[in-house]
């Protein structure tokens, strides 16, 4: 998988949670559970959960990373509305994601939302 197909991760939108039937929103919850109950008895604990949200954050800069390198076809270290136009999520939120109002994003806000985002994320499970 291309690392710009990960990118719509900057713009979880409220929708997706909601249109997951409730099998398949059970089935990522047990196996997001798996994941971060490392020890498997049945509980996680701050050092789990912390463990798991670190590895899932270090992907997901990585793989923004690598798309905002792919992103950038100019090379000059920002995404213009033009760039931005292969990813519809991020074309649809250039603005609100481009917060210094300069009319290109920075690596540095596209991480901004990524750790935006999950947070959200967090805050809604």
């Amino acid at each position: 998988m291309k690392p710009i197909a990960l990118l719509p991760i900057l713009c979880l939108l409220p929708s997706l949670a909601f249109a997951a039937t409730s099998d398949t929103k059970q089935a990522y919850i047990d196996t997001t559970f798996a994941a971060m109950d490392t020890n498997k008895d049945g509980r996680v604990d701050k050092i789990e959960y912390t463990k798991y949200q670190q590895s899932r954050f270090n992907e997901q800069a990585e793989s923004i990373d690598a798309a905002f390198k792919e992103m950038d076809k100019d090379g000059d270290g920002k995404i213009s509305k033009a760039e931005a136009q292969i990813v519809p999520e991020i074309a649809k939120y250039f603005d609100a994601l481009d917060t210094d109002h300069d009319g290109s994003l920075s690596l540095a806000e596209m991480q901004q939302a990524m750790v935006a985002a999950q947070t959200a994320d967090a805050v809604k499970k």
